[in-house]
């Protein structure tokens, strides 16, 4: 469980957007973060999105078998037949944990969608195409504009009266000390932020990024 009286906090907005750094953050301050998989040991892992779906659908709790986390980020489950931003479940993550800080991390939205199409040399894009039913990359870029623009929207829709749940982050434009400052309980340091996972305008050799690109494709695929 989070430390007492200190509430969970859950990243709303999307992956591609800071959330790895945003993880190290918290963990640079002592806690425990969920960054996109719940690792089990000897055990397969799963998505948090997928565990927070599959908990709705059987009218468990949100976060059910992971409620001993503080930081919740990079909520996507993402595979050829299955496709659900666990982002969107905040509705029900504040009904079944009233006190959770939603933090909305945001980027420019057309780098954060040039950014999504590169994930995994594009195999994010292709399996999302395919879990969606949709025709061409066009249609995806189309998607997630909707997806980024709504969730937005639903977000200060739904927090207007509770404006002290809802943190913006802009990466763009907002030195992490605002971030620090917003969460004074949480002991955050602005000495451990970074742009971890970043690999925009990295130079590799031929051969490794072949070898990226064919691992992207045929690496196993957690599909729970």
């Amino acid at each position: 469980m989070p430390p007492p009286d200190l509430p969970r906090v859950v990243l709303v907005g999307f992956n591609k957007c800071g959330t790895r750094s945003l993880a190290r953050l918290f963990q640079g301050a002592g806690h425990r973060a969920l960054h996109h998989k719940h690792r089990r040991p000897l055990r397969r892992s799963q998505t948090a999105a997928r565990i927070i779906r599959d908990n709705l659908a059987a009218g468990r709790k949100a976060l059910a078998g992971i409620e001993d986390y503080t930081f919740y980020c990079d909520l996507i489950h993402a595979t050829q037949t299955d496709y659900y931003e666990g982002n969107t479940a905040f509705r029900e993550i504040l009904r079944d944990y009233p006190g959770t800080i939603l933090l909305l991390n945001l980027r420019d939205r057309e780098a954060w969608i040039a950014s999504r199409l590169l994930h995994g040399h594009g195999e994010f894009a292709r399996r999302a195409m395919t879990a969606l039913g949709l025709p061409d990359q066009a249609a995806l870029i189309a998607r997630w504009r909707a997806d980024w623009d709504a969730q937005i929207a639903a977000l200060r829709a739904e927090l207007a009266d509770r404006p002290d749940q809802l943190i913006i982050f802009d990466l763009d434009n907002d030195p992490i000390e605002t971030l620090v400052a917003a969460l004074p309980a949480y002991g955050l340091d602005a000495a451990d932020w970074g742009d971890t996972g970043r690999s925009r305008g990295r130079k590799m050799s031929a051969p490794l990024a072949w070898a990226k690109r064919a691992w992207a494709r045929v690496r196993p695929r957690s599909a729970r």
